[in-house]
């Protein structure tokens, strides 16, 4: 066992002792192996000469002098809560955070900012990136244009983000989006930062940022993050961790572009939610410049990154960034992520005439778009674009399952917000129910041992019958029915205009093959009386099949960055507000529809 990890493991054990009324302690919840290592560790640290332990690498690259541990501080006992603030439905918001005293410390080392991406000759014009910074994993894919624009060649690359990342075990092509502020103040990202919040947090005294993303579609940006999840009182905001995180994604498709022989400076197109007015010209406005400032900051600590970066570090560096004025000549433009599924549906070879809907559940947002596709290649016939007014971004993700995860679990160990150890069970529960949601899905019950002693088991049924879950499908399908009774009727009235029409619904994101998602491509939809019928695209396009089959299993949740960065993108406003008529003649069907229905 490494020593930090020891010192660590023992002032969790330390957080936990609770005085009792006749004055003695008492040691809380159920002792692990680690903690009983960490134990063994220390009486043998204590007994004779230190054991050899191995130290982590600073961020300056210098490895620090081994001096003699000093005894664990005892750590107040977290006696006190502050119960969530009751809301209109009824899926309970997490435990409010409480923030430190902002202090200013600077780093101990001089930040010398790499600025090369800036001045850096200027890439080939036939490679660009879109990048997807995704709520609960982030993907990116690379697409260079053949030498003869008309034949639309492509080669297609998504990066392999999980090897520079070092969590190749959980996804190869896919970075876990998650930020952690340990409690030395140093940040770590992706794999690392869950394990090291695992080591930390498993008392629920310290909290992982999961869920960062939602500051773009929610409020919150300016908003100091709290106490639980920033140990050290440096101030640091909510867009501090989104910019963190994106510099952490930005190292990574250095690492790929570097093996791969391309240029760091290569154009980026970036995925964003379904966001309307301001609050969509705002996001695009702060993701723009994050994406730059990602590439500096990535360049800056590119050699020491991986091993974690000092706060104190990262705030200097930013800082400094932000003295002048940037421009970033590398930033392309944005997508909405249903406009990159719908072009990763595309040949644009073979002939498709269809209006699809396409519906992306991701872990923070659910995103709807409609749009009508029709291409003839034999006549030159070329229609593509969103429908207008047809664009939606809803609070109703992966994340509200996590939620009523959480609560049935909580109510079935039978804690009470009344006890101390509420809050540390619900604390403890989230940096592991990402874990537990996929266990119940995939293997019909999850068996869970709580901090407080409890085990519960849930039933993939039980979960499934509670009413939030099930509105989370009906929810989903108000959405379409609002989409679609807001448009124009000729939209409409083009599918019932012929028996052999459907409206085409894509899913996609990493809720794609929930149950209650998947239903919502069956059956009929009613729409102002009408009883429009519905099929599901292609689960993988038979263009990437021929392409790289290889690609199936990543497919829903890559869609968005691989139809980003294809030269060819659906016409994106002005959208169409009605058919350009021909609503009489027999569709060309694609290959974008389930056969069979």
């Amino acid at each position: 066992m490494e020593l930090v990890e020891a010192k660590i493991l023992i002032k969790n054990l330390l957080k936990r002792v609770r005085a009792q009324e006749d004055g003695s302690k008492q040691l809380t919840g159920v002792l692990t192996d680690d903690e009983l290592e960490a134990l063994q560790f220390a009486l043998t640290l204590l007994d004779g000469p230190a054991p050899s332990s191995s130290v982590m690498p600073t961020s300056t690259g210098v490895t620090p002098a081994v001096t003699e541990p000093s005894p664990p501080k005892p750590m107040a006992p977290i006696t006190e809560f502050v119960p969530p603030e009751p809301k209109s439905d009824d899926v309970p918001p997490p435990p409010r955070e409480s923030a430190k005293p902002a202090k200013s410390v600077e780093p101990k080392r001089t930040i010398e900012l790499d600025l090369s991406a800036l001045t850096a000759p200027k890439p080939p014009a036939n490679v660009r990136l879109c990048l997807d910074f995704g709520t609960a994993m982030s993907k990116v894919t690379l697409v260079e244009d053949g030498e003869d624009p008309d034949l639309d060649e492509e080669v297609i690359e998504v990066l392999s983000l999980g090897k520079p990342g070092d969590q190749e075990e959980v996804s190869e092509t896919m970075l876990i989006s998650s930020v952690y502020i340990d409690n030395d103040g140093v940040l770590w990202f992706g794999k690392a930062a869950v394990d090291r919040s695992m080591i930390e947090g498993q008392d629920g005294s310290r909290q992982r940022l999961d869920n960062i993303k939602r500051r773009l579609s929610e409020d919150g940006w300016d908003e100091d993050v709290g106490e639980r999840y920033n140990p050290t009182g440096i101030r640091v905001t909510h867009g501090d961790m989104v910019l963190a995180y994106l510099m952490y994604l930005t190292w990574t498709v250095n690492g790929c572009l570097e093996e791969l022989g391309y240029p760091w400076n290569l154009p980026r197109r970036f995925a964003m939610p379904c966001l309307s007015g301001e609050k969509g010209r705002e996001t695009v406005h702060r993701l723009s410049r994050a994406v730059g400032e990602a590439q500096v900051l990535a360049d800056t600590f590119y050699r020491t990154l991986k091993d974690g970066i000092p706060l104190e570090e990262f705030v200097a560096a930013v800082r400094l960034l932000r003295e002048k004025p940037r421009e970033y000549p590398f930033v392309a433009e944005d997508i909405t992520e249903p406009l990159g599924v719908a072009g990763s549906l595309m040949s644009w070879q073979a002939p498709v005439d269809m209006l699809i809907m396409v519906v992306d559940v991701g872990a923070g947002t659910s995103d709807l778009s409609l749009f009508r596709i029709h291409f003839n290649p034999n006549t030159g016939k070329n229609v593509a674009l969103e429908v207008e007014d047809a664009s939606r971004g809803i609070q109703v993700a992966g994340n509200h399952l996590d939620r009523m995860l959480i609560e049935l679990l909580v109510k079935k160990s039978g804690v009470t917000s009344e006890e101390p150890m509420w809050l540390n069970v619900r604390s403890a529960l989230e940096l592991q129910i990402r874990d537990l949601k996929e266990s119940l899905f995939n293997d019909g019950s999850v068996f869970v041992p709580l901090l407080n002693g409890t085990e519960v088991i849930i039933e993939l049924d039980e979960f499934m019958q509670l009413d939030p879950v099930r509105r989370f499908g009906r929810d989903l399908r108000a959405t379409m029915v609002e989409i679609l009774e807001s448009i124009d009727e000729s939209w409409v009235k083009w599918v019932t205009a012929h028996p052999n029409r459907r409206l085409v619904v894509a899913l996609t994101g990493g809720g794609s093959e929930l149950p209650m998602v998947k239903e919502l491509a069956e059956g009929f939809i009613q729409v102002d009386g009408l009883s429009i019928p519905l099929v599901r695209a292609l689960a993988f396009p038979n263009w990437l099949r021929d392409l790289d089959e290889g690609l199936e299993a990543d497919y829903p949740r890559i869609a968005v960055s691989l139809g980003g960065a294809r030269r060819r993108l659906i016409q994106r406003g002005p959208t169409a507000r009605i058919t350009a008529g021909d609503v009489t003649q027999a569709p060309t069907l694609g290959g974008y529809y389930s056969k069979g229905n």
